[in-house]
C-alpha cells in the first residue's frame, strides 16, 4: 500500500509520546483545558499511527 521509513515511524510515535506526556503534565492548569484535551487526542492518534507504521516496516 504505502512504504514508510523506520526512522520516519520512530519519530511519529516520539511525537505521540511526547503530545500525551505534554498533556498529562498541563492537566491541573485552571483555564485550556480543550487544548489539552487536543493534545492527548493528537498524541493517542500519532502514538497508534507510530506503532502501526514500525510494525508495517518490519513486516515488510
Amino acid at each position: 500500500m504505502f512504504n514508510v521509513n523506520i526512522f520516519t515511524a520512530v519519530i511519529v510515535l516520539i511525537m505521540g509520546i511526547y503530545d500525551m506526556s505534554y498533556a498529562f503534565n498541563r492537566r491541573h492548569q485552571p483555564n485550556n483545558k480543550f487544548g489539552i484535551a487536543a493534545f492527548m487526542i493528537l498524541g493517542i492518534i500519532f502514538t497508534i499511527g507510530g506503532i502501526v507504521m514500525i510494525v508495517r516496516s518490519l513486516i515488510k
